[in-house]
């Protein structure tokens, strides 16, 4: 079965996976035990393996990021236990709790197939970017980071972008190699505030 293209879905499908998203972190604060989504209430399309990333943010500031770049399961289930694992799992802070559910907001990215960029170096990777704000995931010696698209919003210089990628990959902010392996995304995403 082929990966779902991030580009065939549309705003009520993205609104269903954000939905999703909310429901996987409702569960945790009910009474009764956290229910994955029920199957048959989704259409064929959201049913295809998809790559995602659930991102929450409280008063605008990161509160989890977790996701995948390999669709593996159906997109709805994965956007299900992504929307989970940054909530509760992202080692990077402390899980979420109910004080902040008032503030928080809530964001699915849908990826597309990350592609092989050919970049010979670092300036050559920058001036790709100045026209093409993209996602991007660097890899070289086992260690890898990815920025979603949406941290142009924050980081909007290619230097800088690539710089605070690089650091979050634990290299120095001067880091390149010969052997970097650069790969480049887009997303459709959605985003909205946390409802009880």
């Amino acid at each position: 079965m082929s990966a779902i293209s991030f580009q065939n879905l549309n705003k009520g499908e993205l609104t269903q996976l954000l939905d999703v998203a909310r429901d996987a972190i409702r569960g945790h604060f009910s009474d009764d035990l956290p229910q994955p989504p029920q199957l048959d209430l989704y259409s064929k399309k959201l049913l295809q393996p998809g790559a995602c990333f659930v991102t929450l943010t409280v008063n605008g500031q990161l509160q989890g990021c977790l996701g995948t770049t390999v669709a593996h399961s159906p997109l709805v289930m994965e956007v299900h236990n992504k929307a989970r694992a940054s909530a509760y799992q992202d080692r990077r802070f402390m899980p979420l709790v109910e004080e902040q559910l008032d503030d928080l907001m809530v964001e699915v990215s849908v990826l597309s197939q990350p592609e092989d960029l050919a970049v010979d170096s670092e300036q050559a990777l920058v001036d790709y970017l100045d026209n093409n704000k993209v996602g991007v995931i660097l890899s070289d010696n086992h260690r890898q980071a990815l920025f979603l698209p949406q941290v142009w919003e924050q980081l909007p210089n290619p230097k800088d972008f690539i710089r605070q990628l690089k650091l979050k990959a634990g290299w120095n902010s001067v880091y390149w190699s010969p052997s970097m392996k650069v790969q480049v995304f887009k997303v459709s995403s959605i985003s909205g505030k946390y409802y009880y």
